[in-house]
């Protein structure tokens, strides 16, 4: 009898496991009720109050006209919602529009200029805070209003262009997850993108694209300053290594220029106390691949190519040096992490001068070496000045 009770209960305890294992998507939320969020633009306007810009894309419930091409800007909305802060704005627009509103694709986060200078970190509060927006979504800052910029990407397939953003060679991108940690570190300074979008003519129409034009430093959660062009330039060596960077150099006594860009670089920060002195090195090293030669000299000649290395690194020092003096002396801004550096080698002496770290950082020394190795002069030694 016994053994029967025993064999019952396996049987009653096996349905039960069954039953949990085949409960299907009981929570399963269809396409066609989703109102997907691919960009939002964030800006401060009146009476400090936040208006949200969201970019949705609403699939067709038809599934879309035959031949429609997937991702079409018919199927792409931009609403604006405005609130007491960012969370205000978004929960007003759920209640507003008739779809639950999905951020499993929203790439991207544009802050526009008059809210970054005031209170960038505030609002960014909410997207750290809660679970929803991806970590590795992009945030921008625009020059402008992030409104006008969200407005201009409706008629365009923007879900394939800021997917790309990533992994483009040569636009800058900071992630959510990144932008998180910049606020909570120690030295409270960082660096975010600054966009903006080019026009594209097309033999139908005139279109607007994502660029980047530029690099806003953030201190204390507000944006102090834009940097464009050298020091701009700077901070891609220091802060990006992934980006490609093109650089072009006017040889000494000789009529052209040379054109070359980074295929691979690595930058070593070494923190040095001594003395009480505060030392900071930097190396960098970088490989370069020749892509024009305007001038008579043969860069396979090997005291060529090493005269040219010693050129191409005297222009990446110059940047680099714009970029630190600009944040260091005019900023106060430690936006590369020295206290970070200084601390994980020196913890006491570091913690000893946190509260007055701005002027310890402002007077560091900073020497820069940098070593370049063209590994690539072109796949032609074809010198056309020569002929």
């Amino acid at each position: 009898m016994l053994k029967k009770y025993h064999s019952s209960l396996k049987i009653y305890i096996s349905l039960i496991l069954t039953s949990i294992i085949l409960s299907g998507c009981w929570d399963v939320m269809e396409v066609n009720d989703l109102a997907i969020v691919i960009a939002t633009g964030i800006d401060q306007i009146e009476d400090e109050q936040i208006e949200v810009t969201f970019l949705l894309y609403v699939p067709n419930p038809s599934g879309g006209a035959s031949g429609e091409e997937s991702g079409s800007s018919k199927n792409s909305y931009s609403v604006s919602m405005t609130g007491d802060t960012f969370s205000d704005a978004v929960m007003k627009l759920e209640s507003e529009v008739p779809r639950e509103i999905f951020w499993g694709h929203s790439n991207i986060f544009i802050f526009g200029s008059e809210l970054a200078k005031n209170e960038l970190g505030k609002q960014l509060d909410f997207l750290v805070r809660t679970a929803e927006p991806r970590e590795q979504s992009q945030i921008y800052i625009s020059q402008d209003k992030a409104k006008v910029e969200i407005n201009k990407f409706v008629n365009i397939n923007t879900a394939e262009l800021f997917s790309k953003i990533p992994k483009s060679r040569y636009l800058k991108s900071i992630t959510l997850k990144d932008t998180e940690e910049m606020l909570v570190n120690n030295s409270q300074a960082g660096l975010i993108p600054v966009s903006d979008t080019n026009s594209i003519k097309t033999s139908a129409d005139t279109i607007d694209s994502f660029a980047v034009k530029g690099s806003a430093i953030i201190y204390q959660g507000k944006m102090i300053s834009i940097i464009s062009g050298e020091k701009d330039i700077g901070s891609q060596w220091l802060l990006f290594p992934k980006t490609n960077i093109p650089i072009t150099i006017n040889p000494v006594e000789k009529n052209g220029k040379v054109t070359a860009q980074t295929s691979k670089k690595s930058i070593k920060v070494t923190p040095l106390l001594e003395e009480e002195k505060w030392r900071i090195k930097l190396k960098v090293n970088s490989d370069l691949v020749i892509l024009q030669n305007s001038t008579n000299l043969d860069i396979y000649n090997t005291s060529v190519k090493n005269q040219l290395e010693k050129e191409f690194s005297k222009k990446i020092k110059g940047d680099i040096e714009d970029f630190l003096n600009h944040i260091q002396k005019d900023l106060r801004a430690d936006v590369l992490q020295f206290y970070e550096a200084f601390h994980r080698s020196y913890p006491k002496e570091t913690d000893d001068v946190k509260e007055n770290w701005e002027e310890q950082y402002e007077n560091i020394e900073v020497s820069i070496q940098v070593e370049v190795n063209i590994k690539n002069p072109g796949v032609t030694n074809l010198n056309i000045e020569k002929k």
